[in-house]
């Protein structure tokens, strides 16, 4: 075999693009990379594009920021454990957020009806994973690669162009250079009209014409039927699966799935692997024929036979190998000289291994030769299904993937969201990551519920103002409900179930900031270039803010916090976490931003905040310093200190009801 190049996914040879597109739409990574000579990684970022430009939209233009879009993988790799296949967990891998609300109706109906679709299975749902476990798409073999003898430059440029270097090519201009080609190899595609006339009738030498040059089953039959072998497990599963439950048959999954055309196929391949299997090499059949004879000379001899009732059963034979051995009438006079030559010497018989060496490359040429016409018509059936196959395929790994979102949505208690335009709210919503770690130690995640902008789900108190400002202590969950508010968003785009009683969710991009990155990076002007991409594009959006104060000093911090929010684009949808709620408020607009805290009822005796996780509306959370000093302040004596104490808690408590005020 030839070594394959990485090949870019835009500049791929004529002949593997239909492949290469049942591979992305499969997907099948693993043949992905194969064809392209890519990592597996890379082979998954092809895939990406590819839906992207389907979808119309990169997932930078919805997922905005490194944040958001490393949330999403963070996502779908918990979902990703989820399916039985690897070609499932290949589907989850490269799931493409989308905008387009009527992509993500058609995803979310697909969802219930994979419910009612379990609710049928019952008991039945485990066999069928099961059974499921077992697909999947085995290693697409290049085979032997064709080589292609041709007189002609422009026959030459048109082979690189169509089959790149998965076939080689061989200018040939005279019927020499065809004799020693065909001294090296058994079978030689010889294209062009005149190309080596005079060697045509050679066995091994296949002729074929210009026009037949980009028919994929005349050129390079062998790798057409391997992409059918390749598939044999997973066609034999579709078969077993629509066998024994009728009511996938019948399911909306696999409509005008024909199983009857799958045993079809699966029998031509089958059939192909049986007569691979049973071809023997030239010295074998003369070993297994020489046995014969010595066979049938001592029975002769034991039943009183001559000399002359062997020379009939021998010539008999050799006639019956020169046909098995497709002999041409020259090297059957070969044979039977090997075979008289050594029978003076007696038994046991034996061909002249000398006379009988040249047979060999003769034979070799003609099986060869036969080969390819068995692989040709084989190919020629098989591609006439390659649709019907790729589609059952595609629809069992989408099974697949679909009982995976159906078992991960049940796990973590999640429903499809409603989509809206001008709000955003979850209600008894919870972290979808907390809630992993809830089924792993059993702590429980405590739900909240939380919108801003025109949602329409009844939390008693959230005004209808498009930015919010979270307050409160540290650790009081202002973190966590940001994380859950953006991962509904994403998953909502991603056309998923989230982690919420009721949810709705505008098809906005994200800008999602988080603290760990601030803290990573520590950089005032990287992350002010960061949030400058709010204003670089016109429309709406949802900006999510963790606590951006630590990259400068409080009071330029705010102002600047302030005039970012003033100056949000029309239409967009913003909650920003903060403890700077006092430099910020004096300059901002109270018609447009709403103020909501969660609020602490202290602290226990080990110093942990005693908090309520649900936010109140319109409210300044208490701070952690105010909480210290509580803390304190009801373990101290001296009433001087206390004095001090009670001085700094009123200062702060004045503070946050003018603020309020404001």
């Amino acid at each position: 075999m030839i070594n394959r190049k990485k090949y870019p996914s835009s500049d791929v040879p004529q002949f593997i693009a239909p492949y290469l597109k049942d591979a992305i739409l499969c997907p099948d990574l693993d043949t992905l990379s194969a064809f392209l000579g890519l990592k597996r990684k890379e082979a998954e970022k092809v895939v990406l594009r590819y839906r992207e430009a389907l979808e119309g939209y990169k997932v930078r233009e919805i997922f905005c920021t490194k944040e958001t879009r490393e949330l999403a993988r963070e996502i779908l790799g918990m979902l990703s454990h989820y399916p039985a296949t690897k070609n499932g967990r290949d589907i989850v891998l490269t799931l493409t957020a989308s905008r387009d609300k009527d992509e993500l109706q058609r995803r979310f109906r697909d969802i219930r009806k994979c419910e009612d679709l379990r609710a049928l299975m019952g008991d039945a749902e485990a066999k069928v994973r099961e059974s499921l476990a077992t697909a999947e798409i085995g290693k697409v073999s290049f085979g032997y690669a064709p080589l292609i003898a041709t007189r002609s430059k422009e026959i030459e440029r048109a082979v690189k162009q169509i089959y790149g270097d998965f076939v080689r090519v061989e200018l040939v201009d005279s019927a020499a250079k065809a004799e020693v080609l065909l001294q090296k190899e058994n079978t030689i595609l010889l294209i062009g009209e005149d190309a080596g006339a005079e060697v045509l009738d050679a066995p091994g030498i296949i002729a074929k014409r210009p026009e037949e040059l980009s028919d994929t089953c005349e050129i390079y039959p062998e790798f057409v039927v391997n992409s059918f072998v390749a598939k044999k497990n997973a066609i034999e599963v579709v078969i077993k699966l629509l066998n024994e439950f009728d009511l996938l048959k019948e399911s909306w999954l696999f409509e005008g799935v024909s199983v009857k055309e799958l045993e079809e196929v699966l029998a031509l391949i089958s059939g192909i692997e049986a007569r691979g299997a049973g071809a023997l090499e030239f010295d074998e059949l003369i070993f297994g024929w020489e046995e014969a004879i010595n066979r049938e000379a001592a029975k002769i001899m034991k039943t009183g036979g001559g000399a002359d009732e062997f020379r009939n059963y021998l010539e008999e034979t050799l006639a019956r190998i020169a046909d098995e051995l497709m002999l041409t009438r020259e090297d059957t006079n070969i044979l039977s000289a090997s075979a008289y030559e050594t029978l003076e010497a007696g038994l046991p018989f034996e061909f002249s291994r000398d006379k009988i060496a040249g047979l060999r490359q003769g034979y070799n040429r003609a099986k060869s030769e036969r080969r390819y016409y068995e692989l040709r018509d084989l190919a020629k059936h098989l591609e006439v299904h390659r649709d019907g196959v790729n589609r059952s395929i595609s629809m069992l790994f989408y099974l697949d993937f679909m009982l995976a979102i159906s078992q991960f949505s049940r796990d973590f208690k999640m429903n499809i969201p409603a989509i809206t335009e001008k709000g955003i709210g979850v209600t008894m919503g919870r972290h979808l990551f907390l809630l992993d770690e809830e089924r792993k130690s059993g702590e429980k995640v405590v739900p909240v519920s939380y919108s801003i902008g025109e949602a329409n789900l009844g939390i008693f108190g959230a005004t209808q103002h498009p930015v919010s400002i979270l307050t409160g202590a540290n650790s009081g969950g202002k973190t966590c409900l940001l994380i859950t508010l953006a991962s509904s968003i994403v998953l909502t785009e991603l056309g998923l179930p989230v982690p919420a009683e009721r949810a709705e969710i505008p098809l906005l991009p994200l800008y999602l900031y988080c603290r760990k990155m601030i803290r990573k990076t520590g950089s005032f002007e990287y992350y002010m270039r960061a949030l400058s991409r709010i204003f670089m594009r016109e429309g709406g959006k949802v900006v999510l803010i963790d606590e951006l104060e630590a990259l400068t000093e409080p009071g330029a911090m705010g102002r600047i916090m302030a005039s970012i929010l003033n100056n949000l684009p029309k239409d967009t949808l913003a909650v920003v976490i903060t403890h700077l709620i006092h430099e910020i408020l004096p300059h901002i607009s109270v018609e447009k931003v709403r103020v909501d805290g969660i609020e602490s009822e202290g602290l226990d005796e080990s110093g942990n905040i005693i908090v309520d996780r649900q936010p109140m509306f319109n409210h300044i959370g208490s701070s952690t310093p105010e909480l210290v000093i509580k803390k304190l302040l009801g373990k101290v004596k001296k009433e001087d200190l206390k004095v001090v104490y009670e001085d700094i808690i009123n200062v702060l408590k004045k503070e946050r009801e003018i603020a309020c005020l404001k």
